[in-house]
């Protein structure tokens, strides 16, 4: 037996040891009421498979190392609720040895990604309500709805660990609208100075560590 089929074989060990049949079952319950399926359907059953592969990552198996992401994003995207993301988070502790934050990363980024996704919509409708209101302060209010919803967007693709292209592009967007609700403030209310940021320091490649 070579090295990598000894570490599965104790990884697959460990987990047949801690699992838990009856949280395992609890979950994919949980599953079937907040996907609104049944119990044998496929997307159910994919929920599932990422809940045992992340246990499996948790457990020292090394084909697993995205799993916890992979979870995460699925109960984000798909609006799991909170209940069910701590079901998920304590049945992982079962398998979590120490200093490993893998669980605990997963429980966050689906959490941020859950509470992202439902303040998405509002704020895009509060950007279509501001869009057109007249006077400077609407207008600024405007590009600063506007850029926080770039920056939404631009959180997402940082908690599922995107494309870094496709980040820089949502964080050039924001910066600009954020550099339009400035200009806003400058250029029409009676107290510019109090919108000019020009000494604020933006990080390059030399304050890489």
């Amino acid at each position: 037996m070579n090295t990598i089929e000894a570490i599965t074989q104790t990884a697959l060990n460990r987990y047949n040891r801690l699992f838990d049949n009856q949280q395992y079952t609890a979950i994919a319950e949980r599953f079937v009421t907040d996907l609104r399926s049944n119990r044998d359907s496929v997307r159910v059953a994919d929920a599932m498979n990422l809940v045992t592969d992340t246990a499996l990552l948790l457990c020292q198996h090394p084909h697993y190392e995205q799993a916890w992401l992979k979870l995460a994003t699925f109960c984000g995207q798909n609006a799991v609720p909170i209940a069910t993301i701590d079901a998920i988070y304590t049945y992982l502790l079962i398998f979590q040895q120490a200093k490993d934050t893998r669980a605990d990363d997963f429980e966050g980024t689906a959490k941020a990604l859950l509470k992202t996704y439902e303040t998405s919509d509002t704020l895009r409708a509060a950007v279509s309500c501001a869009n057109g209101i007249h006077g400077w302060q609407g207008r600024m209010a405007y590009e600063l709805l506007a850029g926080a919803d770039y920056l939404m967007q631009s959180a997402i693709q940082l908690l599922i660990h995107g494309n870094p292209s496709y980040i820089r592009e949502k964080l050039q967007f924001g910066l600009r609208r954020l550099t339009g609700a400035l200009h806003e403030g400058i250029r029409e209310s009676g107290t510019p100075a109090m919108f000019d940021f020009k000494g604020t320091y933006f990080p390059d490649e030399h304050d890489r560590r």
